[in-house]
């Protein structure tokens, strides 16, 4: 079995998990006994297998989820440097941005807050192709695996909260502790998803002028 990438592990493979597992202890008939026959390696292979598809099916409803949660503020922080230019960076920093991709990109008389939000998602897409590019995208892409975790882990602990309520005694202190842990990945969810926005902007902003590398080559 090849290795998850980090996306793989923290976005998809854990909050399947999390959901497995409830189902093995809340549900009747899903004991992980009998979802796993052979509880050993190839038995717990089978298990990582069951989770990340699990996996996948959480995340399609923390992208539903997403979309109700960031359109309540005017969409997601990525778009905000479009609609709430001051909420992300400063003004300084949004006019050197500006200036930055009118020369990358060949835009004539290029405004951010004058793009629609597709144009503007396609543009954010080249900007961290270009940081990706230069090699300056960790951080991006760890606030990214850490937005991913915990929207899954938001999405994972609701559909394990439900299934309380479907087992025939309810267990109150495990619900209590199930909400929590919701409120508190929703809190690092929005929190990341910020820290995304933001990373991917300012490390546009560190990358050498074009003009500059080629006169160097020169």
């Amino acid at each position: 079995m090849r290795q998850f990438n980090f996306y793989e592990f923290t976005g998809i493979l854990l909050p399947g998990v999390i959901v497995m597992t409830a189902l093995t202890m809340l549900l009747p008939g899903w004991e992980l006994s009998v979802v796993v026959k052979d509880v050993s390696v190839g038995g717990l292979g089978i298990f990582t297998v069951l989770a990340y598809a699990a996996g996948h099916l959480v995340q399609a409803l923390g992208n539903l989820f997403e979309t109700a949660w960031w359109k309540c503020w005017g969409g997601m922080p990525t778009d905000w440097l479009r609609t709430q230019p001051t909420r992300l960076l400063a003004v300084q920093q949004v006019s050197i941005l500006e200036e930055r991709l009118r020369r990358q990109l060949g835009l004539t008389d290029f405004e951010i807050t004058s793009t629609n939000a597709s144009e503007w998602y396609a543009i954010t897409r080249q900007i961290y192709a270009a940081i990706a590019g230069a090699g300056r995208s960790g951080r991006v892409d760890t606030f990214s695996g850490n937005y991913g975790l915990n929207r899954g882990l938001v999405v994972g602990l609701l559909v394990s909260f439900f299934l309380l309520f479907v087992k025939a005694s309810l267990n109150w202190l495990l619900a209590v502790c199930i909400l929590i842990g919701t409120f508190l990945a929703f809190y690092r969810m929005d929190l990341f998803a910020r820290h995304y926005a933001r990373e991917l902007f300012v490390q546009f902003l560190q990358l050498p002028e074009q003009g500059n590398n080629k006169e160097k080559n020169l």
